[in-house]
């Protein structure tokens, strides 16, 4: 695990303030805020979110006020969930009063009242509840980089849309709280990734309403679980995060054996007159071709028989 040093520690074990000096300036230890250093090789070597998990646990430690704890961002990092496109540049804390919030290039300062109920304790660092941490970022990111926090949320964590309403209600004036609402409808736990997440928001920014996670069954029993089903237009649409990260084949089979299992699996979806629609990350970019291909599945299956076999959640 990566050690903070602070100054009184290495002043301590007989580093001098001009040795901090030099290793900073030599590139040996890194300054992550004043009277906090770390290894630069060690720090080097962590990803993106470990090192504002660092940075943020360095700042917490040297603020001046007993009420600050880690929020919005930094408390997604510490509590360990998916962070989807989010700005880790600056640590985000919170302080239990009504005014005095402000912002510089390495933290924001949120002020905002809190009960205990709100805080909880990560590796021994005070940060937001998780229902509070959710409830936070709905009300200030985009709303797909929310709903990718509280799907994860949900799914890993067992964070309930109740749990982060009673937060909002706790707050009831906030000026944000309609745009966390929504955030709070839409999380669903049953979105397996981020990638699962995005796609749920561009079809439902689209217009349709895709039923995730749902069992495919014909007259041989249940044979599928579908990333997404769109009853009105009979269409199945696959995300394939796989595509771009790989995926694992298991043990005593090929990667040919995995994509002719998925072939016959494609083909007796469409057995049931479904039409299936995949989609990969690079589509995510554009909606105006997921709509394009959902247009033309749509088109495909109003000219086809009325689909056969059952579907139901899970």
């Amino acid at each position: 695990m990566t050690r903070i040093v602070s100054r009184q520690h290495a002043l301590a074990r007989g580093v001098s303030d001009s040795e901090l000096q030099r290793y900073c300036r030599t590139r040996a230890w890194r300054r992550l805020c004043p009277g906090k250093f770390v290894s630069s090789t060690e720090f080097d070597a962590l990803s993106p979110t470990d090192k504002h998990r660092i940075v943020a646990e360095a700042v917490l430690s040297t603020s001046q006020s007993p009420d600050s704890v880690l929020s919005h961002i930094s408390a997604v990092v510490l509590h360990g969930l998916d962070v989807y496109n989010a700005d880790l540049r600056k640590v985000h804390i919170t302080r239990n009063r009504s005014g005095g919030g402000r912002s510089s290039s390495t933290r924001k300062v949120h002020t905002s009242t809190y009960t205990e109920s709100d805080v909880t304790e990560v590796d021994g660092v005070r940060v937001t509840s998780l229902a509070r941490t959710v409830a936070d970022v709905a009300r200030s990111l985009p709303f797909e980089e929310a709903v990718c926090i509280a799907d994860c949320a949900a799914r890993t964590r067992g964070v309930t849309r109740d749990q982060i309403e009673a937060v909002l209600d706790s707050c009831a004036n906030h000026p944000d709280n309609r745009r966390a609402r929504r955030v709070a409808e839409f999380m669903d736990a049953r979105s397996e990734s981020v990638g699962e997440s995005r796609c749920r928001v561009v079809l439902h920014e689209l217009g349709y309403a895709p039923r995730p996670q749902v069992l495919l069954s014909d007259a041989a029993g249940v044979f599928a679980r579908l990333d997404f089903d769109i009853e009105d237009i009979s269409t199945v649409v696959e995300f394939d995060g796989r595509i771009k990260y790989g995926k694992l084949v298991p043990e005593g089979h090929s990667a040919s054996d995995v994509l002719w299992e998925e072939k016959r699996r494609e083909d007796r979806i469409r057995a049931t007159g479904r039409q299936v629609v995949r989609l990969t990350w690079a589509d995510l970019e554009h909606p105006h071709r997921i709509r394009a291909l959902l247009v033309a599945a749509a088109a495909r299956a109003a000219a086809s028989p009325p689909p056969t076999g059952t579907t139901r959640e899970t």
